[in-house]
């Protein structure tokens, strides 16, 4: 199973990752549920889509799973992925 773990810095089109150096990435997916995912950090930019992603939020990752879902924001498609579960990181 493949996994990417997202930054803030790929969060929102405000802050998306710049592909080239002149323009920002489009974001491509969306992070659904997870109640204490701010949500101005749900849509992402990653650059291979993957079974699942985590999301570092404050101490702890939210894990998220793609779903056959997709979600329309601001004109752009972006593919869904579902809240699973949540892990702590140790200190």
């Amino acid at each position: 199973m493949t996994s990417t773990i997202l930054t803030t810095a790929q969060a929102h089109p405000n802050h998306i990752l710049r592909s080239d150096g002149s323009r920002p990435a489009e974001p491509n997916i969306f992070l659904a549920g997870g109640k204490d995912v701010p949500e101005d950090l749900r849509v992402h930019r990653v650059e291979h889509l993957a079974e699942r992603v985590k999301f570092q939020v404050e101490n702890r990752y939210e894990h998220f799973e793609a779903t056959t879902e997709v979600r329309h924001v601001d004109g752009r498609s972006l593919r869904v992925y579902g809240w699973i579960y949540r892990t702590y990181i140790a200190e």
